[in-house]
Formats: structure tokens, sequence, C-alpha cells
């Protein structure tokens, strides 16, 4: 049986440097290194497009917040990119409070 306070991290890419990674739980001291690991694997294999899924991510505190930001810096460095996509009402607000959702925001797809 799974703790509450683990996190689960999906990954699928269906196109070439392009990876999403859904994740599901809270994001804090505890499982932001898996997600941080998860991440990682994804740019070592090639990704230049990380697109992180936080729908179903109910809480998460600065620490999930500095493994996405040093996730971004890393892309970055590499002339890639990471979006988040999708976040919860509760993560949305720690992301607009903090001004990172700006720079992490996924492009509203047009219709």
């Amino acid at each position: 049986m799974a703790d509450d306070r683990d996190i689960d991290c999906e990954r699928s890419g269906d196109v070439a440097g392009a990876v999403s990674i859904v994740v599901r739980g809270e994001i804090d001291i505890s499982t932001a290194p898996k997600l941080s690991e998860a991440i990682d694997r994804a740019i070592d294999d090639g990704a230049r497009l990380v697109v992180i899924k936080l729908e179903h991510v109910a809480f998460m505190d600065s620490i999930g917040l500095r493994a996405l930001i040093a996730a971004a810096d890393r892309l970055h460095r590499l002339e890639g990119q990471l979006l988040v996509d999708g976040a919860s009402a509760a993560v949305s607000r720690v992301l607009e409070i903090t001004g990172v959702i700006e720079r992490l925001r996924a492009p509203a797809s047009e219709a």
C-alpha cells in the first residue's frame, strides 16, 4: 500500500525530445527528490521539453518549487524548457504567489 505522503510520477513521451510527467500526491521535502529524479532521468535520456502535469497534486511546498526551478534551470542551460500544466487550485496559488507560474506556464492551446 502506498504511503499518502508518497508521489507517483508517470512518464510518457510521444514526440522525440519531449516528455510528459504526470505527478500524483503531495510534493514536499520527503517526496521532491523522487520528482527531481524523474525529471533528471528524462533529461539524461535526451528530453529537452519536459511538461510536468500537476492536476493530481494537492500540495506543494517550497522544496517542490525548488525542484521545479532547478530542473527548469538545467533544461535552460541545455536549450530546453520545463513547463507546468494543469496544476490544481492549491498548487496554482503557490506558483502564482511566488511568481514561478510566469516562468513555467504551458502556453494555452489554441482551438
